[in-house]
């Protein structure tokens, strides 16, 4: 697996928190939670992130994900979802969707749950296709996912084909991706006629 949850919120959201709320300390809590959080204190960090929950209007599906983040750091994994999914419902910010999905399919995978660790890493992708740590943590996924098929077909596969399909058409189609983005865009007839 390339990544534990990596994908945490930096400062600069909480500090356009800082300066749009009325009353800052909300967003000062915050700070402090992220600070705590920074530096292993994690029940310090979720009292801050707690605190400001009470008091903040913008910014709060940010406390929420630092929170599940906590939370997922201290092995409590059905409480980090439930953060997550708060700040899924209070957010359309495409970044915070696709940093809930990725932690989402970091912690199934660490369940063993691979096939929600598949959906969750390809949600996190059709989010920001560029993520090389999601690319990494699918394709992880899928593998998984193939070596606990039944061996025979007697035993029946339940919906596996389809993720096995889906699976292989986007691992492909990735592929092409980064292959185009590593070659030239220019034909090698008009490389050397540039002039520099």
């Amino acid at each position: 697996m390339a990544s534990f949850v990596r994908k945490t919120l930096g400062l600069l959201p909480f500090l356009a928190i800082l300066l749009s709320c009325d009353s800052s300390m909300p967003a000062v809590r915050v700070l402090w939670g992220n600070m705590a959080y920074g530096s292993g204190l994690y029940q310090k960090a979720i009292l801050n992130y707690l605190a400001a929950d009470d008091g903040l209007n913008v910014g709060v599906e940010a406390v929420h994900f630092n929170l599940g983040n906590v939370y997922f750091a201290l092995g409590e994994g059905d409480a980090a979802l439930g953060a997550w999914q708060q700040a899924e419902e209070n957010t359309e910010d495409i970044d915070v969707l696709f940093r809930i999905a990725f932690n989402r399919g970091v912690l199934y995978y660490h369940w063993g749950r691979y096939d929600e660790a598949y959906r969750s890493f390809r949600r996190a992708l059709s989010l920001d296709p560029t993520d090389i740590d999601a690319k990494i943590n699918l394709e992880d996924a899928l593998s998984r996912i193939r070596t606990e098929l039944p061996s025979s077909p007697e035993e029946g596969v339940s919906g596996i084909e389809s993720i096995d399909e889906g699976g292989d058409r986007l691992l492909d189609y990735v592929r092409r991706k980064e292959a185009g983005a590593w070659t030239s865009a220019e034909s090698p007839d008009t490389a050397h006629t540039r002039d520099w």
